[in-house]
C-alpha cells in the first residue's frame, strides 16, 4: 500500500507539475494576479492599441537624426560614453550568494564563449559599439539573438538598426507573438511586408524608458534642436568671417548701370583679395565701415552655449566638448567624476541587466549567471590611503589584510603580518637603554 500510495503521490506532483509548466508557458502561473490597467493607456485616445492592434508603432524620430550624428559635436559626445562603456572589460560571474560549482563554471566558459564572438562578423567590443551608438541617437538598442546547434557555442546575436524597429505596444506577453517588427528600407511600402519579431528574438534596450509609450529617449533626439541651431549660426558666422555676408550695401547716387558695373569690376579687381586698404577720390576724407570688426559678429558666446546644451544632453560635462573655460585640475576631475557617475556607469548597468535577463537568463535558461562589466566603481585612491592609514594607526588591519583588499599577495616577510602596535614594540624591543627615536620607523639618533 506505502508502494502505490508513493505512487500516486508521485502521479498528482506529476500532474501539477505539468500544469505549472502549462501555466508557465502560456505566460502567466495560476496564481498570478492579472493586471487591471492598461499598457500606454494615452495611446488608445488615437485608437493605435484597441482598434489597429495588428499594427506597431511607429517611432515619430527625425529622419535627418544619422546625418545630425555625424556632426562635430555630436560626435564627440557620443564617442565620450560608447567609447568608455565599449572599452570596459566584462566577465561572465554567479551572482550573489551563488556558489561556484562545476555546473556553473561549464555555464560561464559557454556564455563567455558566446560573448567573445556573438557572430562571424563582430567581437563583444563591436556589438556594443554599434548598439551604444543607436542607445545613445534613438533611446534604444537593439540586438537580435538565435540559438544553434553548438552546445558549446549556442547562442547567438547580432546588432540590428534600432530605428528599424517598430513595437506592438499591445504585445499581451504570448512567447509566441511578435513583439517587434522591423520595416525594410524607409518604411513598408507597398505589398512587402516587416519582419515579425518575437520578444525573445530581439534584445531592445531602452534608455529612460517611460509609461507614455514604448520607446525610450535618446540623447541625440534632445540635442537635435541645439544641434540644428548650431549648424545655423555656424555657417552664418563662417559667411561673415569669409566676407561671404557683407555687412553694408554701398549706394552711389546718380550713378547709372555702366558705371555700377565699372565700379564692381574695380573692386574685384584692387580691393577683394588684395589685403589692402581700398582708396576712393572725393572731398574730404572719410572711412566708411563695410562690416563689424569684432567677434560679436560670429555670435561665438551663442555657438558655445549651444554646445553647452549639447553636452548637457548627453549628461557630460562641457570641457568634454572642448569648452575648457575656468577648468583647473580640481573642478576636471570633480567634473570627469561626475561624467562617470551620470552618463557612463547607468548605460553599461543597463546593457549588463538587459544581456544578463534576455541573453543570458531568457535565451539560455542559465538564472545562477550574470553579465558583469569591470571597473564601473572607481575610488578615490588618496582617501582610500588615508583610510587604510588610519586602520593601521589604530590596529584594525594588517598590511596584508590591506594588500588582500587591493588584490595583491602578501609582503614576504613577518612584518606584513603584525600590527601597528606589534610593530612598535617589536622595534622598542630592538632599541639600545635610553634611546630615543626621532621617527615612527625606530631610527635612532646616531642613525641605527
Amino acid at each position: 500500500m506505502a508502494v502505490k500510495k508513493l505512487s500516486l503521490v508521485q502521479r498528482v506532483s506529476n500532474w501539477a507539475g505539468d500544469r505549472l509548466a502549462m501555466a508557465i508557458w502560456a505566460g502567466r502561473t495560476r496564481k498570478m494576479p492579472e493586471r487591471e490597467t492598461t499598457v500606454f493607456a494615452r495611446l488608445m485616445n488615437l485608437g493605435s492599441m484597441r482598434f489597429q492592434k495588428d499594427r506597431p508603432l511607429i517611432k515619430p524620430t527625425p529622419s535627418n537624426l544619422r546625418k545630425f550624428g555625424r556632426t562635430v559635436y555630436a560626435r564627440r559626445a557620443i564617442n565620450r560614453v560608447k567609447g568608455a562603456v565599449a572599452s570596459l572589460k566584462w566577465e561572465i560571474v554567479p551572482k550573489a550568494n551563488v556558489k561556484l560549482t562545476p555546473e556553473i563554471k561549464r555555464q560561464i566558459e559557454i556564455v563567455t564563449s558566446c560573448f567573445n564572438k556573438p557572430n562571424h562578423d563582430d567581437s563583444f567590443r563591436t556589438m556594443i559599439e554599434q548598439a551604444g551608438e543607436d542607445y545613445l541617437s534613438f533611446g534604444a538598442a537593439a540586438i537580435e539573438q538565435e540559438v544553434g546547434g553548438d552546445k558549446m557555442r549556442p547562442l547567438w546575436m547580432w546588432p540590428v538598426d534600432a530605428s528599424s524597429i517598430q513595437v506592438y505596444a499591445g504585445w499581451t506577453g504570448d512567447k509566441n507573438e511578435a513583439r517587434y517588427s522591423q520595416t525594410l528600407g524607409y518604411g513598408n511600402v507597398g505589398g512587402v511586408q516587416g519582419i515579425p519579431l518575437t520578444n525573445d528574438q530581439l534584445i531592445y534596450i531602452r534608455k529612460d524608458p517611460n509609461t507614455n509609450d514604448p520607446f525610450g529617449i535618446g540623447c541625440l533626439e534632445i540635442a537635435f534642436n541645439s544641434i540644428s541651431r548650431l549648424l545655423g549660426v555656424s555657417d552664418y558666422a563662417g559667411n561673415v568671417a569669409s566676407n561671404g555676408a557683407p555687412r553694408n550695401m554701398l549706394v552711389f547716387k546718380g550713378a547709372d548701370k555702366s558705371t555700377l558695373e565699372s565700379m564692381r569690376g574695380w573692386w574685384r579687381d584692387e580691393v577683394e583679395g588684395q589685403g589692402e586698404v581700398p582708396m576712393l577720390g572725393g572731398d574730404g576724407a572719410e572711412v566708411l565701415k563695410l562690416h563689424e570688426g569684432k567677434d560679436d559678429a560670429l555670435y561665438l558666446k551663442y555657438q558655445e552655449m549651444l554646445i553647452r546644451e549639447i553636452a548637457t544632453a548627453f549628461e557630460i560635462s562641457p570641457q568634454d566638448l572642448s569648452i575648457e573655460a575656468d577648468v583647473n585640475r580640481s573642478t576636471a576631475e570633480v567634473s570627469d567624476d561626475r561624467d562617470w557617475s551620470g552618463a557612463i556607469i547607468p548605460m553599461a548597468t543597463n546593457f549588463s541587466a538587459y544581456l544578463t535577463r534576455e541573453a543570458i537568463e531568457g535565451k539560455l535558461g542559465f538564472s545562477q549567471i550574470e553579465l558583469k562589466f569591470l571597473g564601473l566603481d572607481r575610488e578615490d585612491e588618496e582617501a582610500t590611503a588615508k583610510i587604510f592609514e588610519t586602520y593601521y594607526k589604530n590596529n584594525a588591519m594588517t598590511p596584508d589584510e590591506q594588500r588582500a583588499r587591493l588584490g595583491l599577495p602578501p609582503i614576504e616577510s613577518k612584518w606584513g603580518s603584525l600590527t601597528y602596535a606589534d610593530v612598535q614594540l617589536a622595534i622598542a624591543e630592538k632599541r639600545s637603554p635610553g634611546e630615543e627615536p626621532i621617527n615612527n620607523i625606530g631610527v635612532s639618533k646616531n642613525g641605527k
